[in-house]
């Protein structure tokens, strides 16, 4: 059983949040612009607060990322030390 860890849910988090992002500026926002006919600033507000959602959303990906390489390389390092240098002089 695989328990859950905070780089995981960070990144879980941050590309869905970014999936949604993706979808909603492709399809929903043209036809929420189009069935509603809002003027420039009103447009440029929706387009300011999804991104600034966004930025976000990317924040929280990449912190799970930096955390899952720290760990991984942490992880390698102390399996690394483990195991008894090699005694055969043969291979030089």
């Amino acid at each position: 059983m695989k328990k859950s860890s905070v780089e995981a849910i960070l990144m879980t988090i941050g590309s869905g949040i970014g999936l949604f992002i993706t979808i909603f500026y492709a399809f929903l926002m043209p036809l929420l612009m189009a069935a509603q006919n809002l003027a420039y600033t009103e447009v440029s507000k929706y387009y300011s607060i999804v991104g600034i959602i966004s930025f976000i959303a990317s924040l929280c990906f990449a912190a799970g990322l930096l955390i899952l390489v720290i760990n991984t390389v942490k992880k390698q390092a102390v399996v690394h030390n483990q195991f008894p240098k090699s005694t055969d002089y043969n291979h030089e």
